[in-house]
């Protein structure tokens, strides 16, 4: 039997469809049935969830939104079932959580960078760098986590150019700042040995020098001895000029044998020119001596950081500080720091890239505990963000067409609802109903309290 009321058209189905929802209430959601029977419960748990919202709404206030991932952001709102929601916080917890591992762990390389600055400064500033990251990892998050029609362009390039990259470049950080922290010691040795090769470097170019740049009185004796030796001697003339050019190389015998208190500028050329050469001689011999006890004295030692505050006290100033930290209160060794920090971040990189590409896993220690952390969290962070937005239940909480069949389904079901709400109304006032079995149908539909 089909009634048309209103322009709308009632059919049996409708109103079996509408017995077949209370009765499916009734036994999976009995909890809402009860509220639907006592108002009373509904209005007390709306009143209580208001004050809960307000509570949870004023503490969001304190919590600055780029700080983590919402899970409402994640989805659209057509259609948002239960196990939606539960995926959606499930899939910003870890975006949040991996987000904030990596922002910690890269703090001590902030931190450091600024350490010139002395320690709140460098704190803040460590801190002002550490928010716009965080900020951009949860808004690349949230874009490839969004991803649906109309979107995909945006969440691809979101993933493939933005968080991909920013987590391989921030787990990478994290080694290093765990470097930085848990190796200052090992890394003033290697500052203190770089600055010593520095100085032994030095030693070297000044040997080198010292033995390719000869005294230009040397080169005009040889250019001169050559020219002598060329000279022919065949006549009583030649032989002349042989002979004067001779003694103005080596001047006559009894210059040759001269005191070595003779000023050196007051001999022949090339009597000069040998006494220079053995000058150099004896010096190329010196430095090269020195050299070798440096080295020598150095490896005995085997502490850069000592051997360094010995032979260049000002250098090691330059590039180290001695800190007591306020632990200490009975006093004990200072903490030898690199003093700049930019030299001390640099100086992380390259140990921990040479530990890392050597395979030096069992010197990286904590440091590859927190790495392998950030890569894991970050993983699993790119992984769930990828494949949340593929659900079914998360590409139709966008479908709008989807909501306009929910809401004509429940206009329809309560249309039904009200009409056969009327014709019991109208069956009470004929002689020889039911009452009992009316009332108890009406009671069903919440038309009585």
């Amino acid at each position: 039997m089909t009634i048309n009321t209103d322009a709308i058209l009632i059919t049996d189905g409708d109103r079996q469809q509408v017995r077949d929802l209370i009765q499916w209430l009734k036994t999976n959601r009995p909890d809402l049935v009860e509220k639907a029977r006592n108002p009373d419960i509904l209005q007390q748990e709306q009143n209580h969830a208001q004050t809960f919202r307000g509570k949870i709404e004023q503490l969001q206030k304190l919590v600055p939104g780029f700080t983590y991932v919402h899970p409402d952001s994640l989805h659209g709102h057509y259609h948002v079932t239960p196990d939606l929601k539960k995926s959606a916080k499930a899939t910003a917890v870890v975006m949040t959580t991996s987000n904030w591992i990596d922002t910690v762990g890269n703090l001590p390389v902030f931190f450091f960078a600024f350490k010139s600055l002395f320690f709140l400064p460098a704190l803040g500033m460590a801190v002002l760098l550490s928010i716009p990251v965080l900020a951009s990892s949860n808004a690349l998050s949230t874009a490839v986590a969004h991803g649906h029609k109309g979107r995909w362009k945006l969440a691809i390039a979101a993933l493939v150019f933005g968080l991909i990259p920013l987590n391989i470049l921030q787990t990478v950080t994290t080694g290093i700042g765990m470097e930085v922290i848990n190796n200052q010691s090992a890394l003033a040795q290697i500052a203190a040995g770089d600055a010593l090769d520095n100085i032994v470097g030095a030693k070297q170019k000044n040997l080198q020098f010292a033995e390719t740049n000869l005294h230009p009185d040397i080169a005009k004796c040889e250019e001169g001895r050559q020219e002598l030796e060329a000279m022919p001697r065949s006549n009583a003339m030649e032989e002349k000029g042989f002979q004067s050019r001779y003694v103005r190389l080596y001047g006559t015998f009894s210059s040759q044998s001269q005191p070595m208190t003779v000023p050196i500028e007051q001999l022949p050329l090339c009597i000069r020119a040998n006494r220079i050469q053995a000058e150099q001689q004896d010096q190329l011999q010196q430095l090269g001596q020195q050299l070798q006890d440096f080295k020598l004295e150095r490896q005995t030692l085997g502490n850069d950081l000592m051997f360094l505050k010995q032979v260049a006290p000002q250098q090691y100033g330059k590039t180290f500080v001695e800190v007591r930290p306020f632990w200490r209160l009975g006093g004990g060794e200072p903490t030898v720091e690199v003093r700049n920090g930019l030299e001390l971040v640099s100086l992380g990189v390259n140990s921990f890239q040479t530990k890392f590409a050597t395979g030096q896993w069992d010197q990286l220690g904590i440091s590859l505990f927190f790495v392998g952390i950030s890569a894991i969290t970050s993983a699993a962070s790119v992984a769930m963000g990828i494949s949340f937005p593929l659900g079914k239940d998360t590409q139709r909480s966008y479908d709008e067409s989807h909501k306009e069949k929910v809401n004509r389904f429940f206009q329809r079901a309560r249309m039904t609802l009200t009409q056969m709400h009327d014709e019991q109304q109208q069956e009470l006032l004929e002689p020889g109903a039911d009452d009992d079995n009316l009332l108890e149908d009406d009671y069903e539909f919440g038309r009585y309290n």
